[in-house]
């Protein structure tokens, strides 16, 4: 009898796993025997994984998230005239950087707020349609958002000299 329930299980074991494959088999697309049509992607057509964004045609995904960028925007000044320094920038990481949309939705920001009207951000200046930060690395979408977000007016408003009280320091 214990002969028999062996043989029984085994037996099921094999069934079940060859029912498995079969429908496998049946769900993955024949082995390639369907043809579809797919066009080939070219590099200003690749995806950046975390972003969801196209990348500038030639740039790789680890140069999109982390510099450097083109030397247009390296040492460029920022919106409120703040220049950029590329030894000295944040992560995106650090700042929670993602799009303007999705930081709204998670309770980050406002709606409105976004690196196209930030004090720290470089526009576009060679017509790939992304800019710079002065103080975060890599490409820059102006529809993108991160903790460092300042409005252009207070900005300038802290760089115009505050109340005219200025006093200067000696070292």
């Amino acid at each position: 009898m214990v002969r028999f329930v062996r043989t029984r299980r085994r037996f099921l074991e094999l069934a079940g796993s060859g029912a498995v494959v079969g429908i496998a088999g049946c769900l993955g697309g024949g082995g390639g025997q369907q043809e579809t049509e797919t066009e080939p992607t070219t590099t200003t057509e690749a995806m950046d994984d975390d972003h969801g964004e196209e990348r500038p045609e030639g740039v790789s995904e680890e140069e999109f998230e982390h510099g450097p960028v083109p030397e247009a925007y390296r040492t460029a000044l920022s919106q409120a005239n703040e220049r950029r320094d590329p030894d000295d920038l944040f992560t995106k990481e650090a700042v929670k950087f993602q799009e303007a949309d999705d930081a709204v939705e998670a309770g980050l920001t406002e709606a409105g707020r976004d690196c196209g009207n930030c004090a720290e951000y470089i526009p576009d200046k060679n017509g790939d349609g992304f800019g710079a930060c002065a103080k975060v690395e890599g490409y820059v979408d102006p529809e993108d958002w991160c903790s460092l977000w300042e409005s252009i007016e207070e900005a300038e408003a802290e760089e115009g000299g505050g109340d005219g009280d200025e006093t200067a320091y000696a070292v």
